[in-house]
């Protein structure tokens, strides 16, 4: 997930939706493919890897869980603090009251990755994934600048490709070859802000 990172000593009101429903599927806050499981990553400690052949276009993971607000990050026990995933300005989903992770809580970043989003919470295969392969995708498509929160996302990586980025941050979702490289796979709201983006340059 998008490690969203920061302790604010002065946090601001965000208003409303301090509390909202979780998504529960089978148990797990998150549906995740019969074809991936959890090991150990040469990169990143554990990561998600395919365990049978991902055609382009197939989904991967549903993230689901709870809506909360970013600065309710720090509220959460420190071991789970770095697994919450930002879907809009003002919010990540996480869970709260969960003991461990769940699988869907493993997908590591790359700088060139083989999965992109549809819509919000949808992951899929941007390409065919082969058996063996860690499936990932850039943090890039999913986070950006906070309103209303003193918390800023930055990260080194150690993705360790040929294109890597040393530092993946909160404002990589404007850079013009990130734009056209993942065009179609940004998570919704990113999409929609870079729609905005293009038209105020014309």
């Amino acid at each position: 997930m998008a490690r969203i990172s920061g302790r604010p000593e002065n946090r601001k009101p965000l208003g409303e939706m301090s509390s909202m429903q979780s998504l529960q599927i089978n148990g797990k806050s998150s549906w995740f493919s019969s074809k991936l499981e959890v090991r150990k990553s040469e990169t990143h400690g554990k990561g998600v890897f395919a365990k049978s052949r991902i055609i382009a276009g197939e989904r991967v993971v549903i993230f689901g869980g709870d809506v909360m607000a970013i600065d309710e990050i720090d509220d959460l026990p420190s071991r789970l603090q770095q697994y919450p995933m930002q879907i809009e300005e003002r919010f990540v989903l996480g869970r709260r009251g969960t003991a461990k992770p769940e699988p869907a809580d493993f997908f590591n970043h790359s700088c060139e990755p083989n999965c992109g989003f549809k819509g919000q919470i949808f992951l899929v295969a941007m390409r065919s994934i082969r058996i063996g392969e860690e499936v990932t995708f850039d943090y890039g498509m999913v986070v950006s600048e906070s309103v209303s929160s003193d918390i800023v996302f930055e990260m080194d990586c150690r993705c360790k490709t040929q294109r890597c980025r040393k530092i993946i941050t909160e404002n990589d979702w404007k850079l013009k070859m990130l734009q056209q490289k993942y065009k179609g796979f940004f998570s919704q709201y990113l999409q929609e802000k870079i729609a905005a983006l293009q038209r105020s340059r014309r």
